[in-house]
């Protein structure tokens, strides 16, 4: 199976709980990439998934399109409300298509760790951009230690096959300018998760099992490598996911 049929299928299945998520709804992964935005009126939201940002990214006097490689997550994007004209097109993230200079702004928030690399993928949305135009990622960061970082990769495959790599903050900063851009703000913080929450996301109740199991036995161990923080919070376990909102522009 290619990378890009384990995505498909990896968010085939997930989508509706993908979207019922509470945690990927709240204002830190919404509302702040709305206000990045500024007043740019023409926006792309790559790998739009089932239209969570949508409702952020729309507003009245602005037109949103959105592109995702799952047929799925796109028929739900489309029962999405918006305040604008909002248009859906699938296709890959790697291979825009859309005429050059099309958008003042483009959005990619979590999926960059998804890309087989994302390199190619920011490197697509830089001639689609007007010039001035702005480009909005918003991720999970990984450890900036490498050996932590593998293993938190290879827990993130477990949980999620299309899952390739976490960038930490240094690379992600190096990543865009190594790709055309000029880093212009950026925001790093926790997000407090609990393990139930962030398993019901993939709808795959074996799997899931099978990595708690995993868990549980790092924070028994008392020296838990994975840089979670993991911690049992009553019948649940809890940890922290380190996210980073990066604003840059093209000339």
């Amino acid at each position: 199976m290619s990378h890009n049929e384990t995505v498909r299928t990896e968010f085939t299945r997930q989508a509706e709980t993908f979207r019922a998520s509470k945690t990927l709804s709240v204002a830190e992964v919404t509302t702040r990439v709305g206000e990045a935005l500024g007043d740019k009126g023409y926006v792309l939201d790559v790998a739009c998934g089932p239209g969570l940002l949508l409702p952020t990214l729309s507003t009245p006097s602005r037109t949103v399109v959105g592109v995702d490689l799952t047929h799925h997550n796109l028929q739900l994007a489309a029962g999405v409300d918006v305040h604008g004209a909002a248009h859906l097109v699938e296709g890959l993230a790697e291979a825009l298509p859309f005429a050059p200079r099309s958008f003042d702004a483009v959005v990619i928030r979590l999926a960059l760790h998804h890309f087989a690399d994302p390199a190619v993928a920011l490197k697509a949305a830089h001639p689609v951009l007007k010039p001035g135009g702005r480009l909005v990622v918003l991720d999970v960061l990984g450890p900036e230690d490498d050996e932590t970082r593998s293993l938190r990769d290879a827990i993130e495959r477990f949980r999620d096959p299309s899952h390739t790599s976490v960038l930490n903050a240094t690379t992600m900063r190096q990543l865009l300018q190594r790709t055309g851009y000029e880093l212009v703000d950026e925001t790093l913080w926790s997000q407090d998760r609990v393990f139930s929450e962030w398993a019901k996301i993939m709808n795959e109740p074996r799997r899931m099992a099978d990595l708690e199991q995993v868990l549980r036995a790092l924070v028994r161990n008392g020296d838990d490598p994975s840089g979670l923080g993991l911690t049992v919070a009553g019948d649940d376990l809890a940890f922290k996911d380190d996210w980073g909102l990066f604003v840059a522009q093209v000339e």
